[in-house]
């Protein structure tokens, strides 16, 4: 079973859902395709290039985004560095986010309000607090996940981990929708 994958150092994306313990938390249900403004597809997607140099002081994120694998979700993403912070972004295109809504993934999924009109969920793991992804439904059988993640001695430094996360997906939807 997959869930959130832990944030490594790369250039300009974070977030990948990683594997982890069972959740008992029951399935969330997702808003229908329909509810998409639009699809955007994310095949081909270097997650590098979904935010700009000036987005990142905003994430309170000052390094360069490098380039990761995230083997949970069979994708490359991008991930940026910070002391005692990380993001990372991931273009997911085999599976949609009904995958963690289902309760095919490990995780707790939560419906949140949408991002650009794009139906999102949060994905949170009990045993790690400091990590939030936020995932967001942009095609059939495609999602992004943003994910941000705080070290404990420095959560007063940066935003809780799933208002960051949802600050990274809301820049990022932002340079897709352009």
């Amino acid at each position: 079973m997959a869930v959130l994958a832990a944030m490594s150092a790369c250039t300009n994306a974070p977030g990948t859902p990683r594997p982890e313990s069972a959740s008992t938390t029951p399935p969330v249900t997702t808003t229908s395709k329909s509810a998409r403004p639009r699809e955007v597809k994310l095949d081909g997607r270097d997650a590098c290039q979904l935010l700009t140099a000036a987005q990142l002081p905003a994430l309170k994120i000052n390094g360069i985004g490098r380039p990761v694998d995230a083997p949970a979700l069979k994708a490359k993403g991008c991930s940026w560095t910070d002391n005692g912070a990380s993001i990372r972004l991931v273009p997911v295109t085999i599976e949609g986010i009904d995958a963690w809504t289902s309760g095919k993934k490990t995780g707790r999924p939560t419906e949140v309000p949408p991002v650009e009109g794009f139906a999102a969920i949060t994905v949170t793991v009990d045993s790690d607090p400091g990590v939030c992804d936020v995932l967001i439904d942009t095609a059939d059988g495609q999602y992004l996940a943003a994910r941000f993640s705080v070290s404990p001695s420095f959560e007063g430094d940066f935003p809780k981990p799933c208002d960051g996360a949802r600050a990274l997906a809301e820049a990022a939807m932002e340079n897709l929708l352009r």
